[in-house]
């Protein structure tokens, strides 16, 4: 599980990612509200940890970008300031929850936890997506097209949820290796991700036809569009 993590303060920082990467999630750290912003526009995280103060962006700015980019995206919010109008302002800009500085491992960990259980509850709710002619079945990771079932390998699937999921957003390349292969991976996975996308394009039938269209932008990544939007 990715949670990107907005601190300002160094010593913060360093100990809210070693009491995160403990409990077993993948962290990435920033110190400001404009690189987070820069992140997340390459690459959606599971779950956001955000300072309330960050030296260029306000917190709940940032909050409410995420709000509206990413309406499902758990945050927590963490702040010095425990006064009632600073809680409710989180709470309405979008915050899941909201912590009060010194931040305290075991209350940090278990809050995290049980956001991401509420979580899990809701999104099996939602077991399809439609997007375009297709129809993803999440929880039985199935894809159709117009109706007809479409046979796709593990790997194969899983890119295209990705995809789906961050749909109209430009995900880098590395973002996907991650994802799909972990952060350790080689060239022999870059040249398996290339094989992957081509096939998704024939299997699927990507393009003006389909309505939906699997863009490559060199250097950057890619980005999966309906053509009527």
């Amino acid at each position: 599980m990715l949670v990107y993590l907005i601190e300002d303060d160094d010593s913060q920082s360093q100990y809210l990612q070693a009491v995160l990467s403990r409990a077993g999630y993948t962290v990435e750290c920033y110190f400001d509200g404009a690189d987070s912003l820069r992140a997340m526009r390459r690459f959606a995280p599971d779950l956001v940890v955000l300072d309330r103060r960050l030296p260029d962006i306000d917190g709940l700015e940032v909050l409410e970008w995420i709000r509206r980019t990413y309406v499902d995206i758990p945050v927590v919010m963490l702040t010095n300031a425990a006064l009632e109008c600073d809680i409710v302002a989180a709470l309405e800009a979008g915050a899941d929850d909201y912590l009060i500085k010194p931040i305290k491992e075991g209350e940090l960990v278990a809050r995290i936890k049980s956001l991401v259980r509420r979580v899990k509850r809701e999104a099996a709710k939602k077991d399809e997506q439609v997007f375009g002619m297709y129809t993803l079945n999440y929880k039985e990771r199935a894809v159709h097209m117009g109706g007809q079932a479409v046979s796709l390998t593990p790997k194969e699937y899983e890119i295209l949820e990705l995809l789906v999921r961050n749909a109209g957003r430009l995900i880098s390349r590395e973002a996907v290796l991650n994802r799909i292969w972990g952060k350790v991976h080689d060239l022999t996975h870059s040249r398996s991700l290339d094989t992957h996308i081509y096939r998704l394009r024939q299997k699927l039938h990507l393009g003006p036809p389909s309505g939906v269209c699997l863009r490559v932008v060199y250097s950057h990544g890619y980005r999966l569009e309906c053509l009527d939007n």
